[in-house]
């Protein structure tokens, strides 16, 4: 059998801590593999943070073998993920795992760059499946990773061709009046048409297309926020998604001033959405990042709060404006109580902390209204618009009464 190993977020070490740091955590982690590796077995480093497991004898029925394979590949994903100390430095990092076995000695059916190429392939399902993950190989994930590659390939000339644009959703008061919106990115391909931001965005992540496809989303929005200002319609706030590898990059901050200085765009009509886990990550940078956009002007909110790590610790050391209630908390509020109190709680925790709360993917009168008991303030979802052209969304604006509500 072969293990493909890949550490999680082993570049947000590099980058925070040094290249030193990560070096000296992938000589330990060698180390950790080396001392789980059986005689007849081999371990390499394939580059950067990515290693090979070779296991022999697994045995020659195909179930057996499985299953001794996914014991090794649990004893080395423990080891892993036990914490290291490091030139001073407590670290944590785990480990996602793709596994391919190879075939009978009657059935050769593959060569060796097969299986290599199987094993990356789980090992990527394991990340798109959460990371810290084992993923066996099955011949429907090598279709979902040639449509990958075709996404890829593609997305590399998706803005020169000018198939991006963006979207905008209104997020609205009690009364349904438009206070602001999100902005959304939408690709349409000249053949395959719409191409949903799920199939694309994980693979500009992982491929660092991100960071243009950031910065391109970045500058048009401001554009937009200068554009709507000049016609007299000025937004209360335009919030745009950061990625975290667009957050974590060193000259982040003066990115987003540069882009502000270029377009004219006033910042404190600019708001930048972060989810849970890219502000947890590294904290001392997170805050420090914060504090400086803060001080430009820009307000700052916490996506999705609820489905990640809600530590309260840091919540309270992070210098927000706008907590947003994950729509899966509350599609479920009528038929769930856990959920109706986790969004009651959520909304009297940021009042108490003196935050704003707005409610992602309101759709019905029940939600809408149950929100609007419980002092929400803020609104998102179908129950009002979905997400629009700019063209629509200008006439919104310019209008700006209470929007209609969409049934169903």
């Amino acid at each position: 059998a072969m293990l493909f190993l890949d550490l999680d977020r082993f570049k947000n070490i590099n980058d925070s801590l040094g290249h030193h740091v990560g070096d000296a955590l992938l000589q330990e982690v060698a180390k950790r593999l080396t001392n789980d590796m059986r005689l007849e077995d081999t371990v390499s480093r394939l580059g950067g943070d990515e290693f090979i497991m070779l296991l022999s004898d697994m045995g020659k029925e195909p179930s057996n073998a499985a299953s001794q394979t996914q014991v090794k590949a649990e004893q080395v994903q423990r080891n892993l993920s036990k914490p290291y100390k490091v030139l001073g430095h407590d670290l944590h990092i785990t480990p996602s795992i793709g596994v391919a076995l190879f075939p009978s000695d009657d059935d050769p059916n593959e060569d060796s760059n097969d299986i290599l190429r199987q094993a990356d392939t789980a090992m990527y399902r394991a990340k798109d499946d959460g990371r810290d993950a084992i993923r066996f190989f099955l011949p429907s994930m090598q279709a979902a990773a040639d449509q990958r590659l075709g996404i890829e390939k593609d997305l590399r000339f998706a803005l020169d061709r000018q198939e991006m644009s963006l979207f905008f959703q209104p997020q609205v008061d009690r009364e349904g009046r438009i206070v602001g919106a999100e902005t959304l990115l939408r690709w349409l391909h000249p053949e395959k048409g719409y191409i949903s931001p799920a199939d694309f965005i994980p693979v500009a992540e992982a491929t660092g297309l991100i960071l243009p496809i950031g910065h391109w989303v970045l500058e048009m929005s401001c554009r937009q926020i200068k554009a709507w200002n000049d016609q007299g319609m000025p937004i209360g706030h335009l919030a745009v998604n950061v990625s975290p590898r667009q957050f974590r990059q060193p000259n982040f901050i003066r990115e987003i001033h540069q882009i502000i200085k270029q377009t004219g765009a006033d910042a404190d009509q600019l708001g930048l959405e972060l989810t849970e886990g890219m502000v947890i990550d590294n904290i001392g940078d997170t805050i420090e990042k914060m504090q400086a956009l803060k001080i430009m002007g820009i307000e700052l909110s916490i996506d999705d709060f609820g489905t990640g790590y809600s530590s309260l610790a840091y919540l309270k050391r992070l210098p927000l404006d706008i907590i947003k209630i994950d729509q899966s908390f509350v599609r479920d509020i009528q038929t769930d109580e856990s959920d109706a109190a986790i969004v009651e709680t959520i909304i009297s925790m940021a009042h108490h902390l003196g935050l704003k709360v707005i409610a992602e993917g309101v759709e019905t009168d029940f939600e809408y209204n149950f929100l609007n008991q419980r002092d929400c303030g803020g609104y998102q979802g179908y129950y009002f618009s979905r997400p629009v052209p700019e063209k629509e969304f200008t006439i919104m604006l310019k209008a700006n009464k209470k929007l209609p509500i969409i049934e169903g």
